[in-house]
């Protein structure tokens, strides 16, 4: 939670790897740099830094990194109301990725379960979203099952669904908690 602190180091180690010509390692820590802003609270910055990534990353023919960012740039662009750009990114990572990333994988997932959800396709929405949280508990990463507990209480509510979306919170804050993830 002490962003200063978080913006500081980012900014001092992309600094670093900018003298030492590490373009690529520079590149591909705009996944962090998203989601230090992403936590502060700050989408717009969040997403600025992922689209502006995802341009280097594909500049320097990096397609790993890539996909994950062009996940994140589409969980920002959802958060900011730009379903149809963050359905685009979605497209994006899933060119980019490899079909055994999963992380790239959730963040797909998540964001068309989403996007879905608000275009009023409430079936397939909740069917995403429920792959998403499915895949995630196969592995044992905290961080991404809360996030996927999240993305579906948040589907569930706009579903309309209320009471289902607030259990799906509590299972993804339990988890937040049992990782030490504070901000979330």
């Amino acid at each position: 939670g002490e962003m200063d602190g978080a913006r500081a180091l980012m900014n001092k180690s992309m600094q670093r790897m900018h003298e030492l010509g590490q373009r690529l390692i520079a590149a591909g820590s705009a996944m962090e740099a998203s989601d230090i802003e992403l936590d502060a609270g700050n989408v717009a910055g969040a997403a600025e830094i992922a689209v502006a990534g995802c341009a280097r990353l594909e500049e320097l023919g990096e397609r790993g990194w890539l996909s994950t960012l062009a996940g994140q740039a589409g969980q920002a662009l959802y958060a900011l109301g730009r379903i149809d750009e963050a359905w685009h990114w979605t497209e994006a990572a899933e060119r980019a990725g490899a079909e055994d990333d999963v992380i790239t994988r959730l963040l797909i997932l998540q964001v068309r379960a989403k996007v879905q959800a608000r275009r009023g396709d409430y079936v397939e929405a909740e069917r995403l979203a429920r792959e998403a949280l499915r895949l995630s508990e196969e592995t044992d990463m905290l961080s991404e099952q809360g996030d996927a507990w999240a993305d579906l209480a948040e589907v569930l509510t706009l579903v309309g669904r209320r009471e289902e979306a607030a259990q799906a919170l509590e299972a993804a804050e339990a988890l937040y908690t049992e990782k030490g993830y504070v901000v979330a």
